[in-house]
């Protein structure tokens, strides 16, 4: 296969081979960068010979033997009785010398053997890779070359351009360099090329409109070069039946990608190394650095490789063939070229980031030097592990432009690195905040196990009160509530706690009071942070749900369309899915109910419920509200499926949510399931001593449940005897509990929440002078009597 388009190359070795029966010796070279078919025109050319009558005395040389003397020329005589003094290797007594046991020459002895086997047929003396050939075959090659005469003998040698060969020797350079050698170049193909290997029979004969379409993009993968050309279809055989559009980089690919970068060849797998660490990064300047090389070296062996078809103006055409050499590259290696990479990068002024990713690299392999970047007395090749002062610094910085520009899950990876290599406790303290916000921001669900760390550092006071936020706002987040007033508590008394108290305040009405001043103040104050990137995601939407409880709709309203609209503000899963949960609220209030659904589906769509914590009741209740104000309550009862914290309904969400739902409930006729939802939010803000006006207006639609059930109570009968103490709720919760329901049955009955339960037996329990369920029970019977 790899003969096609060699055409032009195949018939001047045949006409070589013609003036050669004429008494015409010659010798001639096919050259070419590996992959190029150099081998596979030689094997086919020496079948032609042989078929024409000629003898053909084949050897290759390899790497391992190019130390070994006479070893090409043992090869090629192999075959040859001995003869003209020639009896096969040599003894040369221990001093080098080149003399054979037949008492000459050795080069001398080797022309005559062959030329005594020319006498009586045409001879083809055929070499492949003779840039490892070894000294003295190299020589006595030379000597025949310089004797051809009238013998009919071509020499045809298949091999690597000198510019590619390590330190060729001298004999095999005068050889190469002979004006009777000729040389026969083999390009990588070009797009016409391409498309004639791939509509070839032996190439599985691809229809000539389907080759000629994709040749141009199989030439800018490959290059042109036919090795890499034959993984590529390989790989796109193993396919089948689908057809690929384009190039399919696999297995196949990636070997011929290694083949193409022979392992003898010290400087060039050097150089093709660094590049694939470097990537982007690579210049000629820092990849002679990154070496130890000369910039003359660096260039010359990056052209060896751009001739290969690997390259493209000094960089790797396609990424498959970058990883196919970092896959090779030994572990120690790996960390030695990264942490280098990483030392000079730092240096140069380079991006944070891609230094940062060099260092995760290099600490992958966990190998550390202590060195400091530009510091004198240190190996070179001497990996910087993760742990150093300057790589922690590196990650840390890193992950904080991360994060400016929506990175959250890179910025995750530089800090799960640069957080337990830190021992400064101030520092680690900051870099998990840092790592909890990142990935609380890439993935909010995994963030949990943090919460304990976060909780500890709060109460030691690790933090300055201007980084408490985010912990802060992470465990009101995921229902800690009393342990962020604990937090709090050890915090002091400071401004920028007092504010944090009030958001306590407004997430947790129980858990604090909130502070006094402005509300709609304090709110935009804390959204002209999140626009720029400083408060943390959850404190954003308490802020814009206090507008809202503030009356300050419109206000509210701008800032959901900046923080939606800005170019700014990061672009993070779980910022798009909080302001688009606030939006839904907004939207939701102003009755824009089509784009309240709108909104709240995005949110929902962007974080699991597991991830939203308490504050999946701000999209679920401006979901739910929206649908049954649209008439979609089947869109409503889904929702409401959706399985919720306990916790929430300590929050102020958790108020919508339960007037939402009662909402649902009354308008598909569930009349005293939904006078419970109605009656549980005026109990809750009765308990939180919060009046929110229109925010949260149950005493309407309870009203109306009441008036369609015809009476005011929720259960049969009125209280009678001691228990017409108790209060409507209280009675409705003690006559479940002489039915012997649970709590938590009784929750689900009534929908409240369990601790709205454990409130009302509390007054109960006090009202009527008892002490236990069963007295309870034994009052509200005899009542009923």
């Amino acid at each position: 296969m790899e003969l096609v388009g060699r055409g032009g190359e195949l018939a001047r070795l045949e006409e070589l081979l013609v003036a050669s029966r004429r008494g015409e010796g010659s010798a001639v070279l096919v050259s070419g960068s590996p992959g190029t078919g150099k081998s596979a025109l030689l094997r086919d050319f020496t079948g032609r010979a042989e078929a024409a009558g000629a003898l053909v005395l084949n050897a290759c040389a390899t790497p391992a033997e190019s130390d070994l003397a006479l070893g090409v020329a043992g090869q090629l005589l192999s075959g040859v009785e001995a003869g003209a003094g020639w009896s096969g290797p040599y003894d040369d007594g221990g001093d080098g010398g080149a003399y054979g046991r037949g008492g000459g020459d050795v080069p001398a002895v080797f022309h005559r053997a062959l030329r005594e086997v020319a006498a009586t047929v045409p001879l083809v003396v055929a070499v492949d890779d003779v840039q490892y050939m070894d000294e003295l075959s190299a020589r006595c090659l030379l000597y025949l070359c310089g004797r051809f005469g009238t013998s009919p003998i071509l020499l045809a040698m298949g091999g690597l351009p000198l510019s590619r060969s390590s330190r060729p020797a001298q004999p095999l350079v005068e050889l190469l360099r002979h004006p009777r050698c000729l040389t026969v170049d083999l390009p990588v193909f070009g797009e016409d090329a391409v498309a004639d290997f791939l509509r070839a029979p032996a190439a599985g004969g691809m229809d000539p409109g389907a080759a000629l379409r994709l040749a141009p993009a199989w030439h800018r993968v490959t290059g042109g070069n036919p090795r890499l050309l034959r993984g590529l279809l390989d790989d796109h055989m193993d396919c089948a039946p689908l057809r690929p559009a384009g190039p399919v980089t696999g297995t196949a690919f990636r070997w011929a990608v290694t083949g193409c970068l022979h392992p003898a060849e010290a400087g060039e797998q050097a150089v093709a190394r660094g590049l694939a660490v470097l990537g982007d990064a690579a210049t000629v300047t820092l990849l002679a650095r990154l070496l130890g090389l000369h910039e003359r070296e660096v260039a010359a062996v990056l052209d060896s490789l751009g001739a290969t078809g690997l390259l493209a103006a000094g960089r790797w055409r396609h990424e498959a063939a970058r990883a196919a050499v970092l896959e090779n590259l030994p572990a120690e290696e790996h960390a030695r070229l990264h942490s280098r990479t990483a030392r000079l990068l730092l240096e140069d002024g380079a991006d944070p980031r891609t230094v940062a990713r060099h260092v995760l690299a290099a600490g992958a392999a966990g190998i550390g030097s202590g060195a400091v970047p530009g510091g004198t007395g240190q190996d070179a090749g001497t990996a910087a592990g993760a742990g150093e002062p300057w790589a922690v610094a590196v990650l840390a910085e890193a992950a904080e432009l991360a994060m400016r520009t929506g990175e959250a899950r890179l910025a995750a990876r530089f800090l799960r690195t640069a957080h337990p290599a830190c021992t400064d406790e101030r520092r680690r303290a900051g870099l998990l905040e840092a790592l909890a916000r990142a990935e609380w921001e890439s993935d909010p669900a995994a963030v949990t196990r943090h919460l304990p760390a976060l909780e500890g550092a709060l109460r030691s006071r690790a933090f300055d009160t201007g980084r408490a936020a985010g912990p802060i706002g992470l465990l009101l987040w995921h229902g800690r509530p009393d342990e962020a007033a604990r937090a709090l508590s050890a915090l002091g008394s400071a401004g920028p706690v007092r504010e944090l108290r009030s958001w306590l305040g407004q997430v947790y009405p129980q858990s604090a009071r909130a502070g006094g001043g402005d509300p709609g103040a304090a709110a935009e104050r804390v959204l002209e942070g999140i626009a720029f990137d400083q408060a943390p995601p959850t404190i954003a939407a308490a802020s814009l749900s206090a507008l809202v409880y503030a009356g300050e709709t419109q206000r509210a309203v701008h800032w959901c369309t900046m923080l939606l609209d800005a170019e700014a503000v990061p672009t993070t899963p779980v910022r798009r899915a909080v302001v688009a949960a606030a939006a839904s609220v907004v939207h939701g209030r102003t009755g824009r109910y089509e784009e309240a659904a709108e909104y709240a589906g995005r949110a929902l769509a962007l974080l699991s419920p597991e991830a939203w914590g308490v504050g999946i009741g701000m999209p679920l209740s401006a979901a739910v509200a929206a649908a049954v104000c649209l008439g979609r309550y089947e869109e409503a009862a889904r929702q409401l499926r959706v399985p919720v914290p306990e916790a929430m309904f300590r929050t102020r969400a958790g108020l919508h949510y339960l007037l939402a739902r009662g909402r649902y409930q009354l308008a598909v006729g569930r009349l005293r399931a939904a006078l419970g939802d109605f009656h549980a939010c005026r109990d809750l803000l009765a308990r939180w001593r919060l009046d929110l006006g229109g925010a949260v207006d149950w005493r309407a639609p309870a009203a109306q449940a009441e008036r369609e059930l015809g009476r005011g109570l929720a259960v049969q009968g009125a209280p009678e005897g001691p228990v017409a103490a108790l209060s409507r709720a209280e009675f409705r919760v003690a006559a479940l509990v002489a039915q012997g329901c649970t709590n938590r049955a009784i929750a689900a009955r009534l929908y409240v929440t369990t601790s709205t339960v454990e409130q009302h037996l509390t007054n109960s329990y006090r009202k009527l002078s008892v002490r236990s369920r069963a007295d309870l029970a034994a009052l509200v019977t005899a009542g009923s009597v």
